[in-house]
This record gives C-alpha cells, structure tokens and sequence, in this order.
C-alpha cells in the first residue's frame, strides 16, 4: 500500500479530471492527468517515499500560515496542487514532471 500515492491521485481526481495510474518497481508510481489548460496529458513520475518527504517538508512550512486548521499532511498536498497547478499554468508540460523529496521539479 502506498497511502501518500493514493491521497495524491484522490485529490487529482477530485476535479473529475481522467487519471491514469501505474505502478513500478522500488515504490515508485507514474500517474498521468488530463489537464485542462493544455492540450496533452501531463505525466508524473514520483516514489512513495518522496512523496512523503515533499508532502511532509510543505506542510511544516506553510501550515501555520495558510492552513493552520489542517494536518502537516493535508497541507503539504494542498501546496503540492498548489505548484503543479502553477507549472502547468505556467511551464512546458510534454515532458514528465517529477515529485522528489525536495517537492515538485519544476521543468526547465
């Protein structure tokens, strides 16, 4: 069971978007998205275990701030959708956007 991957792809799904998961070796998870504002699919790559750090690493840094009623954890995803919106919005998205334990790779 990898519970942080399957709260990130609920909170995907949330909005009714079309989410297409795979799972890998090492924990690891592909997962890709129908977003709106573009014209292709965008594709995630992460692993359980980094995705823990990121997620855990955002919440203690904003939750005080901007969430102060929610766990670090709920936080952390609210600020993890909160970039991945903005990398969409904002960046090139062909090519697959990773979540490492420093948060979301933004592309370059």
């Amino acid at each position: 069971m990898l519970p942080f991957v399957e709260e990130l792809v609920r909170r995907l799904r949330m909005d009714g978007s079309a989410v297409d998961v795979r799972y890998g070796g090492n924990r690891s998870v592909q997962i890709r998205l129908g977003a709106p504002r573009v014209d292709h699919d965008v594709t995630l790559w992460t692993r359980e275990p980094d995705l823990e750090a990121a997620v855990t690493a955002l919440g203690e840094d904003c939750r005080d701030v901007l969430w102060p009623d929610h766990t670090v954890e709920s936080a952390g995803f609210n600020l993890l959708l909160v970039h991945l919106d903005e990398v969409i919005a904002t960046c090139g998205t062909t090519a697959p956007l990773r979540i490492t334990a420093a948060g979301l790779q933004w592309p370059e």
